[in-house]
């Protein structure tokens, strides 16, 4: 791997456990044995290098989600593969991580809300629209409103993480997802 793409991996970790602000370019020099300038030759500024992070961050994301997409299983199966994914992720990372990027770097934020979108209002979206056209999901269900509920739900988990680390990933997936998704089923 490039220096480059290791001070771009090295950072996004400090920043998701840290939070964006409190990650300064010294933290991140100091945590790779580097000078502040080495970082700088590669990424002329911290909003560059959050920018390139969150860029890097969605490109696994999408990598991930294809794998996923291309294996066998009903709509519904990979729906809850996604989430499963979505979930692991989201729970390695600190709220701040989020606040900050949305209150200091609104630019980049709006792209990651952007993907977050795709992500949701595209793939998923398209999964149920498919799991009804193959009879397994309820025709009657209004695909939209469901993303738009478990966008709500993701937004959740992510404001009240401390509160639901109690829990369990799999307790946190059936409550969650496999209840929603096991109303939305078509019963024969």
């Amino acid at each position: 791997m490039s220096l480059s793409k290791t001070i771009l991996v090295r950072s996004l970790v400090l920043f998701q456990t840290h939070g964006i602000k409190t990650v300064r370019m010294d933290d991140i020099a100091r945590e790779m044995g580097l000078s502040k300038k080495t970082i700088y030759l590669h990424y002329g500024s911290k909003k560059e290098l959050v920018q390139k992070c969150i860029h890097h961050l969605f490109d696994l994301h999408f990598s991930n989600i294809k794998r996923i997409q291309d294996e066998r299983g009903t709509p519904i199966e990979k729906i809850i593969k996604i989430y499963e994914y979505a979930v692991k992720h989201l729970i390695k990372i600190t709220p701040n991580f989020y606040f900050d990027l949305k209150r200091g770097y609104l630019e980049t934020y709006q792209f990651y809300a952007l993907q977050r979108g795709k992500i949701v209002f595209g793939i998923i979206k398209t999964l149920l629209k498919k799991g009804q056209r193959s009879g397994d999901i309820d025709p009657t269900i209004n695909t939209q409103l469901f993303c738009e509920f478990h966008l709500i739900n993701l937004d959740q988990v992510i404001s009240h993480k401390t509160a639901l680390m109690e829990y369990s990933l799999q307790d946190l997936l059936d409550n969650t997802i496999r209840v929603s998704l096991n109303g939305i089923i078509k019963r024969q």
